[in-house]
């Protein structure tokens, strides 16, 4: 058979083509320009995802990080204060009817570097015995904005809470706007795009600081953040199990401890940007038609 080109069976006895790379001459690893080509193609991707995207490796990304980019000795900076004529304040929430809401603030700056100044994901209300309302979570956002001095130019949180029933009447829309504070249903978070952007973005890239040029992330995340670290660190995608011979297998990340990630997701779909302070408009609602 022609070199990288190759079949398999599958468990219903259907013959597959398999194409790899190694079949364009132009590609061939052999070759000198078949390795310039792969060096170019790997750049910026990990091994893992370069094994399943380039090699056929059905399983490769199973129990890896979702996010292999991330160094907390370069990503967690110390605390510094958001000017609000510098940055742009971003908020997002994701809700969940039995697990605690989820809340992270994004701030970026007209060179569209982005930093995560706050996130509340209040694990001791897991306890059984306590239910935490609508009420008390937006009690909570105000005193955190209050104590901020922050001026949120748009929250957007998951459009899975239009159908989430916050007291079996209302949509957990409904109840934090009738609480005060407006979002606006988020992008679906479809075959991860949302966690490729927070990937791409922790990379480091160039950046011209006075006369010098240096490497830094788009995105980083302030001291005190232990839990949202704790989440971008640990999440991996999960574990295949069957034959990964005989289809892809689903490329999903772990359920479990990934709200705050989800909050990120949702705000980095949503393409964020700098804007003037004195062309910011509040807030009023949302159109519940809408289909993002």
């Amino acid at each position: 058979m022609t070199k990288g080109i190759s079949t398999r069976t599958t468990s219903l006895g259907f013959e597959v083509l398999r194409l790899h790379y190694s079949s364009d001459p132009d590609k061939d690893p052999a070759t000198e320009a078949g390795r310039l080509w792969i060096e170019q193609a790997k750049a910026g991707m990990s091994d893992a995802r370069w094994r399943k995207e380039f090699e056929i490796d059905y399983g490769a990304l199973g129990g890896q990080l979702v996010f292999p980019e991330f160094d907390p000795s370069i990503h967690v900076v110390k605390e510094f204060k958001i000017d609000p004529n510098q940055w742009t304040v971003w908020m997002a929430c994701d809700p969940h009817p039995r697990t605690p809401h989820a809340f992270l603030w994004l701030s970026i700056n007209r060179e569209r570097e982005m930093v995560v100044k706050f996130s509340f994901w209040p694990q001791d209300y897991v306890r059984s015995d306590f239910h935490a309302t609508v009420k008390h979570y937006a009690e909570c956002v105000k005193t955190i904005e209050d104590f901020l001095g922050w001026k949120v130019y748009n929250r957007i949180m998951d459009s899975a809470g239009k159908g989430m029933n916050a007291d079996e009447e209302r949509s957990y829309f409904d109840a934090y706007r009738d609480a005060g504070i407006y979002f606006r249903p988020a992008k679906k978070n479809r075959d991860l795009s949302g966690f490729d952007l927070i990937d791409d973005a922790l990379k480091q890239t160039s950046f011209v600081i006075g006369n010098e040029q240096k490497m830094k992330p788009r995105l980083t995340i302030m001291e005190g953040n232990d839990e949202f670290v704790w989440q971008v660190s640990h999440l991996r995608f999960a574990e295949w199990r069957g034959n990964v011979t005989d289809k892809d297998p689903p490329e999903k990340a772990q359920e479990k401890r990934r709200h705050l990630v989800d909050c990120l997701a949702y705000m980095l779909l949503e393409e964020p940007r700098f804007v003037e302070r004195r062309r910011m408009r509040p807030q009023t609602g949302y159109d519940p038609n809408i289909v993002r």
